[in-house]
């Protein structure tokens, strides 16, 4: 209901400027009018009489313009009020509304059956105790009983601003028109125009003032029997089509409608006179043949540019860089370009830069991925990953005297997984380190196979061999102190350290 509603609303809205009815009813009204409100049509979604209450509704319509009126409707009466979206509960309360509406009446109003559309807002005073709004969108339609008066009735659906609180309203009374409306007013006009038959060249078809009563589909004062355009408005000494640029050349029949010109070159520009219209000519202030663009045959490079147009007339290159060479076709001359045999930017003085950085290609250890100057182009690495992969020197650990993973360290390798693969141009160095238990040359193979065992994980997860490194330091390269458990704990570790290359 609301969609349909809010559809109609935007219907009214954009009917406003293309009504073009005239109105016999130009009057100020009153009306009054039994009202039924219903708030539990919302909650049931069917038509029940019995959800409906009564009261009464005074409206004043002040008249604007054409079809449009301003209309101030005051009700008063009772309401079953939802207290909860259940519809079970209900409480019987006072209905104090005051509206600001604006009316659309498409017809002529001086008809038998005189429909209209309203939309506003609305403001009930609940019980005197409680304010709420609401959008009213509704469909009236008045029935002419005789004169000034008519039987009025109308329908309409409140979009509340307050939960529970949108209602249906419908109305029936009687509209008086402050001063009556004659049944057949003064002043004939036949076509309903607005103009009277005696000022009217047309006066039994609808038309403009500016035309004289008579059809002007483009509104250019030029009535459409004697418009030679009569869908695009132009002046009279063009017969009412358009010359955008003056030159005596009509808009359809002009090949530059914007410029100035001659009939001879169908309404376009030839400075030089060569026959070849600005637009086309290479050299619009020196003649020359159609052949060589307009321009006189000079081209010294015989790059098809002639010379007053080539920035390097002795060397052969494309328009595209005003005649000089561009070896890497990228639009930017080599005598201009940093990197003549690399497509890349103007920005970047022709060299590539593929992750748009500010650090060409050729400098930037991370092509693929933007990060500052200061970091070689390399994006910098978070603390919270400087975090993770402390975390994992730490934490992965293995079987006792084994290089065989234990089940948990699997998620912390995942870890580092994530973050090589978020770190894609970043290459990897695993060392491994023992404590100074057993023996060093034992100690020294065993922390290279972890690292092995460690750099075997990550290739299996999809990391490329190729960025990783490893190698073992057995006890050699302590952190803790080997006289403590604490320490010796410390120094058993498998560190990640990320590089570029």
């Amino acid at each position: 209901m609301r969609t349909l509603l809010l559809t109609l609303t935007l219907a009214f809205v954009l009917s406003l400027p293309i009504v073009q009815a005239q109105h016999d009813l130009t009057k100020d009204y009153i009306a009054v009018r039994a009202l039924f409100p219903n708030y539990q049509y919302q909650i049931a979604n069917e038509w029940n009489w019995d959800d409906f209450s009564a009261g009464f509704e005074f409206e004043y319509g002040r008249h604007l313009s054409g079809p449009l009126s301003l209309a101030f409707p005051f009700k008063i009466g009772k309401a079953n009020y939802p207290i909860d979206a259940t519809g079970n509960s209900v409480t019987e309360g006072g209905l104090f509304n005051l509206d600001a509406l604006l009316q659309l009446r498409p017809f002529n109003s001086n008809v038998f059956i005189s429909p209209n559309i309203f939309a506003g807002l609305g403001a009930n005073y609940e019980d005197l105790r409680r304010m709420n709004f609401a959008l009213p969108l509704g469909i009236g339609l008045d029935f002419k009983l005789g004169g000034g008066v008519y039987l009025s009735t109308k329908g309409e659906y409140r979009i509340g601003f307050t939960e529970l609180r949108d209602n249906i309203q419908l109305g029936a009374g009687l509209k008086f028109f402050l001063g009556g409306v004659p049944d057949n007013p003064a002043g004939k006009d036949t076509d309903k125009d607005g103009i009277v038959d005696t000022e009217d060249q047309c006066p039994t078809i609808p038309g403009t003032a500016k035309a004289m009563g008579c059809p002007d589909n483009d509104d250019d004062g030029i009535a459409n029997t004697k418009d030679a355009c009569p869908e695009e408005a132009g002046p009279a000494s063009t017969n009412g089509c358009p010359d955008t640029d003056n030159d005596g050349i009509i808009n359809s029949k002009d090949e530059c409608p914007t410029e100035a010109g001659t009939a001879a070159n169908n309404g376009c520009p030839d400075s030089d006179n060569d026959g070849v219209i600005n637009s086309k000519d290479q050299c619009p202030n020196e003649a020359g043949p159609a052949s060589n663009n307009g321009c006189p045959i000079r081209d010294a490079d015989g790059d098809g540019i002639v010379d007053a147009n080539d920035e390097c007339p002795n060397a052969a290159g494309p328009a595209s860089t005003k005649g000089c060479p561009d070896r890497d076709a990228d639009g930017i001359a080599d005598k201009n370009d940093a990197c003549p045999d690399v497509k890349g930017t103007a920005a970047n003085r022709g060299c590539p830069d593929t992750d748009g950085d500010g650090v060409i290609d050729s400098v930037d250890k991370c092509p693929n991925q933007p990060g500052p100057a200061s970091n070689n182009g390399c994006p910098e690495i978070t603390q919270k990953d400087k975090e993770t992969l402390s975390f994992a020197a730490r934490n992965v650990q293995f079987e006792s005297g084994s290089s065989v993973l234990k089940a948990g360290s699997n998620a912390i390798l995942d870890q580092v997984v994530d973050i090589l693969k978020r770190y894609s141009d970043y290459s990897v160095r695993i060392s491994g380190h023992t404590d100074s238990s057993g023996g060093d040359d034992l100690n020294l193979k065993l922390s290279k196979a972890r690292a092995k065992a460690c750099n075997d994980y990550l290739v299996s997860k999809g990391i490329s061999a190729s960025r990783l490194t490893y190698d073992g330091f057995g006890e050699t390269r302590p952190v803790g102190n080997n006289a403590t458990p604490q320490g010796r704990t410390l120094n058993r570790r498998t560190e990640f350290e990320l590089y570029q290359k």
